[in-house]
């Protein structure tokens, strides 16, 4: 597989991306209907300057909003997903899982610390979550970063991962979780983790939501080591980690 052009850079996306257009639609709509009726009060009657106030200090708090969000998924995740893999202290020869991976963001981050081992990502690849998901995003993402030979993408459910048992050194997964809309398949998912972890293995749950049952369940299978950290704010709302080892 041919490398792409070294000017184009890889693309992880935006995340939650018709939420963050919706915000930041109403917030530019709001501020600048605010500062349009400001430029015209002096010849309206007086109750307009108290409209003005109402758009404008309605649709600033959305607007800050999108863009903090956008952010985060420009930069925000990037760094952490930086300061997570380092803190790893990968030797090269691991075997990593990213589940959810999405466009790649943490699975070709792996890759790019490997030498003889092997980054392995796996999504269903939904747009709702992420702007331009698709396996085929993934992949420009791994020519882009250079670690194609690295990688391999899968398509396929993490509450059914088509892996053997004790396969995986390390196993990643960043705001993915917590998409599975109920309480046991999240579950399940925590369950296939540990299955296909070998033992002494790590784990690292990057999610905005349920980390407590995933600690919970974490520990009913025995693991140890068990660490939350954060939250962190890189989508406005709060981000936490899990870290946790196969006993």
């Amino acid at each position: 597989m041919l490398p792409s052009p070294p000017y184009l850079k890889p693309n992880y996306g935006i995340d939650a991306p018709k939420m963050v257009r919706g915000f930041f639609i109403c917030g530019l709509t709001g501020t600048f209907l605010g500062l349009v009726i400001w430029r015209l009060a002096d010849s309206l009657p007086g109750w307009w300057q108290s409209l003005a106030y109402a758009c404008f200090f309605s649709g600033l708090p959305f607007l800050l909003t999108s863009l903090v969000m956008i952010w985060g998924s420009k930069v925000g995740k990037l760094r952490l997903r930086d300061r997570l893999l380092d803190q790893l202290q990968l030797k090269g020869d691991e075997q990593v899982l990213d589940i959810g991976c999405g466009r790649g963001l943490m699975v070709l981050g792996a890759g790019k610390r490997l030498t003889t081992g092997k980054a392995v990502g796996i999504d269903l690849w939904q747009l709702q979550d992420q702007s331009g998901d698709a396996i085929t995003t993934a992949e420009e993402n791994a020519r882009r970063e250079n670690v194609a030979e690295k990688v391999e993408l899968h398509i396929g459910d993490m509450r059914q991962l088509p892996f053997n048992d004790n396969f995986f050194d390390v196993i990643l997964s960043s705001w993915a979780i917590h998409n599975i809309p109920d309480h046991a398949g999240r579950k399940q998912a925590i369950q296939q983790i540990v299955r296909v972890l070998k033992p002494q293995g790590r784990i690292v749950i990057v999610d905005l939501s349920f980390i407590a049952d995933y600690h919970a369940e974490l520990e009913q299978l025995g693991c140890i080591g068990i660490k939350r950290v954060g939250p962190t704010f890189h989508f406005v709302l709060p981000s936490y980690q899990l870290h946790a080892r196969k006993p």
